[in-house]
């Protein structure tokens, strides 16, 4: 992707949590909740003249983990801006401002997960 970003720490966290055996589902679950939301707001902030840059953004699990992004060559000039351009954030207020989505989901898909008996 021509513009990625990593939220520090819920990787980390994410994959420690995913080394406790059946655990890996329920938080995949969390975050692709998580991502949805950030996918849908990101394209409701990003500018748009001709819906190119709205249109690509996405996510994805990959190796390594979630990444969430777009693939166009531009966005990360939008994103953080140029000499001659402001910057026009959209991706980075998308997961700063879901970040407590991610922590609820989180922490109920795990609740939920120790309520089964660790179980699915």
């Amino acid at each position: 992707m021509a513009l990625e970003i990593e939220v520090e720490g819920v990787g980390k966290l994410v994959k420690a949590l995913s080394q406790i055996q059946g655990l890996d589902e329920p938080l995949a679950e969390a975050m692709e909740l998580y991502l949805e939301k950030v996918v849908d707001d990101a394209r409701a902030l990003v500018p748009i003249r001709t819906g190119r840059l709205q249109r690509s953004i996405r996510f994805r699990r990959g190796e390594g983990g979630y990444h969430v992004g777009s693939d166009v060559s531009y966005a990360s000039f939008v994103e953080s801006g140029t000499s001659r351009m402001a910057p026009r954030p959209f991706l980075t207020p998308a997961l700063s401002q879901n970040i407590s989505l991610l922590k609820a989901s989180l922490l109920d898909k795990i609740e939920a997960w120790f309520r089964r008996g660790g179980k699915g």
